[in-house]
């Protein structure tokens, strides 16, 4: 049962990705084209909340549902089911309410329901955590990443109370957004994500070692995008420290992992790696940007760079965790491995790296204020290849039978 039950919410998830798809290539067309219906701002909440809970969250429940669902009864698992059903219903309550209305109560009221889900599944899978061994490998990491999905909510609940009282501070509005965003790529999404890799990986790679590094430095790097606030000498320091720290901690990992992960016989195609180690790379990119961005006057002309700043999101949301999960979800069996699937993950694949690449040649040439022509018509382009690859990634499995 837990097999067949992470397989119906894993293939589900393509759907998600190619309404992600959608509202990226709308938002872009709207950027580089006359698209009067609609309002840009409203589908870019829409678009946002929905890429983290129907997307990435969605697939994290349910790989932290088939971890724990070794380890429980299967009417224990029930519950799981209807947890990720919620948040599903909460991710589509969003995207049609912000698409329509915005930041208005109905959309709140949603994006308040999916903190509440969180809040069961964390309760729930701590509980049932206590009949996991004290050293099994996911065990720590699914916990703290489920807490620190929890912490994230302080942003949005800020953020609500601003936009409901009318009284917007621009450095307060910027905080919570980007506590918020902190705590979702490097907390929940790292975390859980890492969970998972943990529950695939061979015993002999103790990934929990590492997990006191990323632990106490996770707090003290959400100040990294806060460099503006002319943060006092102390803390500064511990910024620094813990970007270093996070960065030389995820290079041992590489260091130990990569040598035993290249002579494993998986039980599926060797092409499927080819997404695990984009990932790998775009979150060393990750980490490697986020020392860099320890100087003040630099993260200062970064961070008030538009594009630069939704290329370093992009290249966590779809260079790091999207790749992961496609790779986990053909790794774990539950989408059909066809040549026919594999054309098409790898098209999304290219459109990832296409994505990054214009927006850092935008970001590259604003530094100097040069017009780069034509960039939002290529990055339309783009946005339509991503769109076309999650459409051919989600009909290549329509003809698979439900387990």
């Amino acid at each position: 049962m837990c097999k067949n039950f992470g397989n119906k919410w894993l293939r589900w998830a393509l759907i998600n990705l190619v309404l992600v798809a959608l509202y990226g290539t709308l938002m872009r067309y709207k950027i580089a084209f006359n698209f009067p219906y609609l309002e840009q701002k409203n589908l870019l909440h829409a678009h946002s909340h929905f890429a983290f809970a129907g997307w990435i969250s969605h697939v994290l429940y349910t790989g932290l549902a088939i971890i724990i669902g070794s380890v429980i009864s299967e009417q224990k698992i029930k519950k799981y089911n209807l947890l990720i059903l919620a948040n599903l219903l909460c991710a589509f309550g969003m995207l049609i309410s912000f698409t329509m209305l915005g930041y208005k109560a109905i959309s709140i009221v949603f994006s308040t329901s999916s903190i509440v889900v969180a809040i069961l599944f964390c309760i729930s899978f701590i509980k049932d955590a206590k009949s996991m061994s004290s050293t099994h490998p996911s065990k720590c990491w699914a916990i703290t990443g489920l807490l620190l999905n929890i912490l994230s909510s302080a942003g949005p609940f800020f953020l609500a109370y601003m936009l409901m009282s009318k009284n917007i501070n621009s450095q307060s509005y910027l905080g919570s957004v980007y506590y918020y965003l902190h705590f979702q790529y490097s907390g929940w999404f790292f975390f859980g994500a890492m969970a998972i890799a943990a529950s695939m990986l061979p015993a002999t790679i103790l990934l929990k070692k590492y997990f006191w590094g990323f632990t106490i430095t996770v707090i003290p790097t959400l100040f990294l995008s806060l460099l503006w606030a002319k943060l006092p000498g102390w803390l500064y320091v511990v910024t620094v420290s813990a970007a270093i720290v996070q960065l030389i901690t995820w290079v041992m990992l590489l260091i130990k992992t990569i040598p035993v992960v290249k002579n494993l016989q998986p039980g599926y195609p060797k092409w499927i790696n080819v997404f695990f180690y984009a990932a790998a790379f775009a979150l060393t990119l990750k980490f490697l940007l986020q020392a860099i961005s320890v100087v003040p006057s630099l993260s200062q002309l970064v961070f008030g760079i538009r594009s630069i700043v939704i290329a370093y999101l992009h290249l966590i949301l779809l260079g790091v965790y999207s790749l992961f999960i496609i790779g986990y979800a053909f790794a774990k069996g539950s989408l059909k491995i066809s040549k026919f699937a594999c054309i098409a993950a790898f098209i999304f694949l290219c459109g990832v790296f296409l994505n990054e690449l214009l927006l850092g040649i935008q970001g590259f040439a604003a530094f100097f204020y040069i017009p780069v022509s034509h960039i939002n018509e290529m990055l339309f382009a783009i946005a339509v290849m991503l769109l076309l690859g999650s459409v051919l990634l989600a009909s290549s499995q329509i003809k698979r039978k439900l387990d």
